[in-house]
């Protein structure tokens, strides 16, 4: 690629005679700073004129200036290499190929030197743009219209100007081959950049079906959607998968026939209940099935009892109640002591005895389920214990 530069109003003459095959030419002295001074990829261009004819000239391209000499190459622009003599005319003035290579601003508008109509087939496409440059540059960016939606991998072979370039892959994103339907439809406009990096072609307007894409917003997933597994102690809002859900569960019992290990708790059911609750150690001691066996002991309530009063157990077990009576007060003379208990207001037992000088006390215990009311009945209360 060869940059054209420029300078105003640089025109002189040739200081010596120049044969039509002679790529050096010296100007007048001091004059060769009119012009530009090209490095490499650059050039200028240098049109010579017979000082007596106009008809008479030939334009150069200039490509490297020392002082006042300058080396060019002949007969550019369609124009033979001739001999010229001392004194003529040597100057940089625009020419036809200079002004063809300017872009115009609807030659700009139209994207005529970055725009075809792809060829080929639906895979393999073909296009060619007007240039000069005989390789891809890297970040060349060029249209094409597609001739047909692709139906997967795709490859382009550009020509440049007349010079035809060897086939490229076009690629998306990370050097990612095409899938079928990222150039949808014929005619859609396909936006490519050259990478001489990944040495491909790079889709940047890949087209794409926001139909098969979720919102953000409440989205509606089908298929079998997948996601990173939070660490089993994670407790925030991550989705949850499968496998962080099976992680956490594996210290779990499932509800039908668990297999427990380890010391199980459960709560403790009330002592009077009668259901499918699992019944823990605390409930099995405080129903204390057997008198005498699960730590009762005898108390002495006559403090708090009297005869011809109902009571409850109010306990969840059987308590056993025993009361003694004795003859009314001296003096004992053929007088009967007597006694008698009431369980849920059956008489289960009563007894007496007679005192003949002295007291004979009469004594009755029986049991009194849980819940159960009981009431005792006699001549004279002496003595009140209960096994609880």
């Amino acid at each position: 690629m060869t940059i054209q530069l420029f300078s105003n109003n640089a025109k002189t003459t040739l200081a010596s005679n120049i044969t039509s095959t002679q790529t050096t030419i010296t100007v007048a002295s001091g004059t060769g700073s009119q012009f530009p001074n090209p490095t490499t990829g650059q050039q200028f261009k240098v049109t010579l004129n017979s000082a007596t004819s106009v008809l008479v000239y030939e334009i150069c391209n200039c490509t490297a200036r020392s002082g006042d000499t300058l080396t060019v190459q002949r007969g550019q622009e369609g124009t033979t290499a001739l001999a010229f003599n001392t004194g003529d005319i040597v100057g940089h003035f625009d020419t036809a190929g200079v002004m063809t290579d300017l872009v115009q601003s609807e030659q700009y508008q139209a994207n005529t030197y970055g725009y075809a109509v792809a060829g080929g087939t639906a895979n393999a496409l073909t296009a060619t743009i007007p240039s000069n440059l005989t390789t891809v540059p890297d970040g060349m960016a060029i249209y094409l219209r597609a001739s047909a939606p692709n139906t997967g991998a795709c490859t382009l072979v550009l020509t440049l100007g007349s010079t035809v370039q060897s086939s490229k892959p076009i690629v998306k994103g990370n050097n990612i081959a095409l899938a079928s339907g990222d150039i949808p439809i014929a005619g859609y406009p396909i936006s490519l950049v050259y990478s001489t990096a990944l040495s491909a072609w790079v889709l940047t307007d890949i087209a794409v079906n926001l139909t098969t894409y979720a919102p953000l917003n409440s989205p509606a997933f089908t298929g079998t959607p997948t996601a990173p597994t939070p660490a089993i102690n994670d407790n925030s809002t991550e989705i949850a998968t499968t496998a962080y859900v099976q992680n956490n569960l594996a210290n779990y019992a499932p509800i039908y026939s668990p297999t427990l290990t380890g010391t199980p708790l459960s709560t403790t059911p009330i002592s009077t209940d009668n259901s499918t609750k699992i019944a823990t150690t605390a409930y099995v001691k405080s129903q204390k099935y057997g008198l005498g066996i699960t730590g009762e002991t005898w108390h002495n309530v006559v403090g708090s009892r009297s005869l011809d009063v109902t009571y409850t157990n109010s306990y969840s077990y059987p308590i056993m109640v025993s009361v003694t009576c004795t003859p009314y007060p001296p003096p004992y003379i053929d007088v009967y002591g007597s006694i008698g208990i009431y369980v849920d207001g059956v008489i289960v037992g009563e007894t007496s005895s007679t005192g003949r000088g002295s007291a004979v006390p009469c004594n009755m215990t029986v049991i009194v389920p849980a819940g159960s009311t009981y009431q005792a009945y006699g001549s004279n209360l002496y003595r009140w214990t209960e096994l609880y």
